[in-house]
């Protein structure tokens, strides 16, 4: 079905609305990002991309990959962990504990706590999202240079992803996503029922199921690939002893809430700078609010910008090492920040 017609039956009346603690609950519906090898081997389209959309309930059945396990740790919602409906919804790039508790006196008002929040831990995070993004980038180039010195570049175009290096792997599907076109829906949906993303009344109405997912009547829907990799909502399967697990492909920058409602993501191929624009949208129509432009250059090469130069981006650590994010002096962290662009030329910087 294509985005015109799933446009076309999604009424445009009601912004989707929830009540307290309703995200958590398990008939709450959510999507997700199911990358798996093209079945065509055609050039240039390496992958195919699933949008899964079903209740939290139904992706607590969805098991999480062991390996992947440890680094989703910070961003587990229940006790366990054990799934990727302990994920969701996304929290997006959180702040460190130290720096939550030099913003935040145990002894603030709550005037004081509302003041903290926008003069400092709201802009910190802005540019803590722009960082992770740039930092994405520059891990989706070294991936693909590593590959192509090597012959992991031919595994993953024939599909032999169980070959290569789990976070090379994840580097090179990151890049694939950036290309998705985006003047498309997604390969394929799932379920192919789309009763869900059909709202004949506000999901506030009893019989009405609540649901935190980018429709299609959406400004984000184009984008949607690219929203839900951001989001931390992004995965590949791996298959282990007869069992199926999912890989998070991308740990999460944007939160759930902010793909749904904030920004819708688009792609452009001649900047090294992101922006936003404010979008015009009819109260209560389903869309965000703005549209980020997410910058992803050709890959300059070795004499203006050297391998090195990205993968110490790539990997910088936010606390320690020569780029950290955090500013701290005698090891307390300071209300202040450090390396939110890339200290090297023609690695791109984002906006969001």
């Amino acid at each position: 079905m294509s985005e015109q017609e799933l446009s076309s039956k999604t009424p445009l009346n009601k912004q989707d609305a929830m009540q307290s603690g309703q995200w958590y609950s398990p008939e709450t519906y959510y999507q997700i990002l199911l990358v798996t090898p093209h079945e065509k081997k055609t050039e240039g389209q390496y992958i195919k991309t699933t949008i899964v959309a079903k209740s939290m309930g139904e992706f607590r059945e969805y098991l999480i990959d062991p390996e992947n396990k440890e680094k989703l740790k910070p961003y587990c919602q229940t006790t366990d962990g054990n799934s990727i409906g302990s994920y969701l919804p996304s929290p997006g790039v959180m702040l460190a504990k130290g720096f939550e508790e030099v913003v935040f006196p145990s002894n603030s008002s709550h005037n004081q706590r509302v003041a903290e929040v926008n003069n400092f831990y709201e802009s910190a995070r802005t540019l803590l999202h722009s960082r992770k993004i740039s930092q994405l980038i520059a891990k989706t180039w070294y991936s693909y240079l590593e590959a192509k010195a090597t012959e992991d570049w031919n595994n993953f175009v024939s599909g032999k992803w169980d070959k290569i290096d789990p976070e090379m792997l994840n580097g090179l599907i990151a890049r694939e996503i950036f290309f998705v076109d985006q003047s498309y829906s997604p390969s394929s949906l799932e379920p192919e029922n789309l009763n869900i993303y059909y709202p004949l009344e506000s999901i506030t109405k009893s019989t009405e199921k609540p649901r935190f997912l980018i429709l299609p009547s959406s400004k984000a829907w184009q984008g949607i690939a690219l929203s839900l990799l951001m989001a931390g909502q992004a995965y590949r399967e791996v298959k282990e002893s007869g069992k199926t697990y999912y890989h998070q492909i991308s740990q999460p920058i944007l939160s759930t809430g902010e793909i749904v409602n904030r920004y819708g993501l688009e792609v452009e191929w001649n900047t090294f700078k992101g922006d936003i624009k404010e979008l015009q949208v009819s109260p209560g129509k389903s869309s965000t609010a703005f549209q980020a432009v997410i910058p992803y250059p050709p890959i300059p090469s070795e004499r203006n910008l050297s391998l090195n130069e990205i993968k110490n981006w790539a990997d910088a650590d936010d606390e320690e090492g020569e780029l950290p994010f955090y500013s701290k002096e005698n090891g307390k962290f300071l209300v202040d920040v450090q390396y939110f662009l890339a200290p090297y030329p023609y690695i791109p910087l984002s906006c969001c």
